[in-house]
């Protein structure tokens, strides 16, 4: 009797777990694997928001550095020019800025000093829902293209995304004041958070020789659309306030980069 006694306590032993047990364990097992997923998770995108940012930052950084160098070549030869209709007209002869507003620049330069005199223009688009975040671009054309076809227009290639701000410069008056305006863009992104600070700063702002904001002569206006209006020009600055394409996961918020660059014109023309 002993002997089968024996037996059958080993024989329900080797039976395995019982129902309950079973299910305990799936279920432990199953609240394992969703932690280890959600931090998988968070963790991938954390590094998503993290990789944005960088880019972000770079491509603005590359982006405004391009316009410096530009800007630094506007006007060839050193020679004085004639902002009139034969600078205009000839074709390895750079003319400086031609038009600006605050968010539209165009200039002529000999971008690598090879004699080609180019044309640059740069301009800030909103996209097909007519809000921010905007796309800021950068396009060239070479002047003699231009004289060839004057409804050229150049193949953008460098574009900045993410851009907030897209002020009018309405707040520059008499030649002083605080370079920002009424923003031409709504910003709209999803998420908590008010970038209305963000958006009225000017993209572009001009300056003349003495450091004020640049007006138009005899209207005063800021903008100017030609050689002998954009003549008083003699410094430029570009300001980029940019967020990545990831919000903060803990925020819920859409961290912004604000870039800001000055550049002196080298050579422009004078009268």
């Amino acid at each position: 009797m002993r002997t089968v006694g024996m037996l059958t306590t080993r024989s329900a032993r080797s039976r395995g777990f019982s129902l309950l047990e079973m299910m305990a364990a799936i279920v432990i097992m199953m609240v394992v694997i969703a932690v280890a997923v959600r931090g998988m998770i968070m963790m991938q995108t954390r590094n998503f928001a993290e990789t944005a940012k960088v880019d972000t930052v770079q491509e603005s950084r590359d982006f405004i550095d391009q316009m410096v160098h530009d800007v630094h070549n506007v006007g060839y030869p050193p020679p004085t020019i004639t902002p009139n209709a034969s600078c205009q007209n000839i074709y390895n002869v750079a003319c400086g800025v031609i038009q600006f507003t605050p968010t539209q620049i165009k200039y002529e330069a000999d971008l690598d000093g090879g004699g080609t005199v180019y044309q640059v223009w740069m301009q800030l688009i909103a996209p097909a829902s007519g809000n921010c975040p905007c796309i800021l671009q950068r396009g060239v054309l070479s002047k003699q293209a231009v004289l060839n076809n004057p409804s050229a227009v150049p193949d953008y290639y460098t574009e900045v995304n993410g851009v907030l701000n897209s002020g009018d410069g309405t707040n520059v008056s008499g030649g002083s004041g605080t370079p920002t305006g009424n923003a031409t863009y709504t910003v709209s992104l999803p998420g908590g958070g008010s970038y209305t600070t963000y958006s009225t700063a000017d993209v572009f702002d001009a300056y003349d020789a003495n450091g004020a904001f640049f007006q138009r002569p005899l209207t005063g206006n800021y903008s100017c659309y030609n050689v002998s209006d954009c003549l008083n020009i003699r410094s430029l600055q570009i300001t980029v306030n940019v967020a990545p394409g990831f919000m903060d996961q803990t925020t819920h918020v859409f961290p912004v980069f604000s870039i800001t660059s000055k550049a002196r014109l080298n050579n422009p023309p004078t009268t």
